[in-house]
């Protein structure tokens, strides 16, 4: 394996470019109706594109909610955020959860930063059909990944001096998008976490031998978490471009954080993605149909 010292192309991505230009195959994720409908729209696929990171968050590690005892008669402890719930990413402090949050969202935009390097290394105009995975190794390491269909127009011939929009939205629906006057700009990602101490309110509702009923401290957490998760990524909308945004999904994992003997933590970790759009200010005219093709033999019927 050839050294790399993380400046531009990967060795690997730098192979599939020189395979893509020295060979008439172009490679695509998007499936065949993605593919005719993103066609239908002038863009044709180039070839797939990714980008990927592994970061370690060893240095990151969960810091405490700031409670010093369990709790009892008070639900939330010194230093407590919003509704009892101390926020990381999405408010305007972090507390103890900053170099945590910053490491997931730096591994976000190094990934999909060195996507973009790859498009742009293909002569892509957009990239679409864009997939997110995240996957965590022992010792704390996790790594992040982007992959999408790099696409060229077959309309715009010179396209410099234009950024190359990318978008979770597979063929279809950016052939629907460019058909009524709207197109892709970018993919946004962000994460936030937020933390409530497992006071004696909860531990009692948590029980074994409590009723069926709603935990209103860890409703409340999570609801704090994807609404600070919400208006984080409201606030990275260009509002002279980016008229809206497209949510792809808005996902979240509560768990457990043992902080030493009587005092525990639940943390909700919120990832919001989505496409921002903006106006293209043409409209499309109503698609034509496609051809009808016969499956069967119009003689024989077989």
């Amino acid at each position: 394996m050839a050294d790399w010292d993380g400046k531009g192309l990967p060795p690997a991505a730098q192979r599939r470019v020189e395979s893509a230009a020295a060979s008439s195959l172009r490679s695509s994720l998007l499936s065949i109706t993605a593919n005719t409908g993103i066609e239908s729209v002038g863009y044709r696929p180039v070839s797939e594109v990714m980008g990927s990171v592994v970061l370690s968050t060893y240095g990151a590690v969960m810091p405490s909610c700031g409670v010093y005892n369990q709790g009892y008669g008070t639900p939330f402890g010194m230093n407590a955020g919003m509704s009892g719930v101390r926020m990381g990413g999405g408010q305007q402090f972090y507390g103890g959860y900053e170099p945590y949050v910053d490491v997931i969202n730096r591994g976000w935009t190094v990934a999909m930063n060195r996507m973009l390097t790859e498009s742009k290394a293909v002569n892509a105009h957009g990239v679409v059909g864009v997939q997110l995975t995240q996957r965590r190794f022992e010792g704390g390491a996790i790594e992040f990944m982007a992959m999408g269909t790099a696409v060229r127009s077959t309309v715009v011939k010179d396209h410099h001096g234009r950024d190359i929009f990318t978008t979770h939205l597979d063929g279809q629906d950016v052939s629907k998008l460019l058909h009524h006057g709207w197109m892709p700009v970018r993919l946004l990602v962000e994460v936030t976490v937020a933390v409530r101490h497992d006071d004696y309110n909860t531990l009692t509702q948590g029980s074994m031998f409590a009723p069926n009923a709603e935990l209103t401290g860890f409703s409340d957490l999570a609801n704090s978490a994807r609404s600070s998760a919400r208006q984080s990524l409201r606030r990275h909308l260009k509002p002279k471009d980016e008229v809206g945004m497209i949510i792809d999904s808005l996902d979240s994992n509560i768990f457990r954080n043992e902080m030493g003997q009587g005092h525990s933590d639940h943390l909700c970790e919120v990832r919001v993605v989505g496409t921002t759009i903006a106006q293209s200010g043409q409209v499309e005219t109503r698609m034509q149909p496609l051809s009808i093709i016969y499956l069967k033999s119009r003689k024989t019927g077989a």
